[in-house]
């Protein structure tokens, strides 16, 4: 009898055990970054993945902040491979605010926005089966088994893009977490919605263009951490670059 309830015992922990691993985020990460322009920091950014959802906070510093004040929040809920199931904003910005959720309905392959600003407006618009928002297509692109050439799809403030990505190049580079190989990838993107872009926020409303590319520096290991990115505007690039990282 005792032998029983101790092997029952051991079945229920490891049951237990089990049961939490599955649930807990095996990929839980924070990552710590600055946007730079003319080598000013204007922006930090932190980002966790809590294995389930990412959480984003952007917030200006030092003059950006008096001249564009910012300080926003996206959370990313997904599912699978940084699937998104829903997308939430929370804007503040000097001269616009903005509270949203996105529902992605995917049996429907449809969205379906909140206003909560605007006294709970809502509205649907048709996504692809594939369309994730920037944060969890960042995530999703990071961790595939390799990155050389191919295509991912993006619901950027309800346009739909396409965007494609290319391995450029491989080169070792000083980053703040030390001398790193890195994988050097260039996404460029197609437009697929009819409707014009809508004004939002200064972070992610000029990400995704098609006369502009972004350049992401990933580490040349399993963590694929973005070590940097550079955004192609004119007449100089935004970069961003990561100040520290935790798993």
């Amino acid at each position: 009898m005792i032998q029983k309830l101790t092997n029952l015992t051991s079945t229920l922990v490891l049951t237990l055990f089990l049961t939490l691993a599955s649930i807990s985020p095996l990929r839980a990460e924070k990552l710590d970054l600055s946007i730079k322009y003319l080598g000013i920091t204007a922006v930090k950014v932190q980002i966790n993945d809590n294995g389930d959802f990412i959480n984003t906070r952007a917030k200006s510093v030092g003059l950006a902040g008096i001249a564009a004040h910012m300080d926003n929040r996206y959370i990313s809920n997904y599912s699978g491979q940084y699937l998104t199931t829903q997308y939430t904003k929370y804007i503040s910005q000097k001269s616009y605010q903005e509270e949203r959720e996105t529902l992605y309905l995917r049996t429907e392959e449809q969205a379906l926005r909140r206003d909560f600003l605007a006294e709970g407006q809502q509205e649907k618009y048709p996504i692809n089966a594939e369309s994730r928002d920037f944060f969890s297509a960042l995530f999703y692109l990071r961790y595939l088994p390799e990155i050389d050439s191919g295509y991912l799809w993006l619901d950027a403030n309800k346009i739909i893009w396409k965007a494609k990505y290319r391995l450029l190049r491989k080169e070792t580079i000083n980053s703040k977490i030390g001398k790193k190989n890195a994988l050097v990838v260039e996404l460029s993107f197609e437009k697929f919605s009819k409707q014009p872009k809508e004004n939002t926020d200064m972070l992610t409303n000029n990400l995704v263009d098609e006369e502009k590319s972004l350049i992401f520096w990933f580490s040349d290991d399993a963590e694929r951490i973005p070590l940097m990115a550079k955004f192609t505007l004119k007449p100089f690039s935004v970069i961003w670059e990561l100040q520290s990282y935790e798993k």
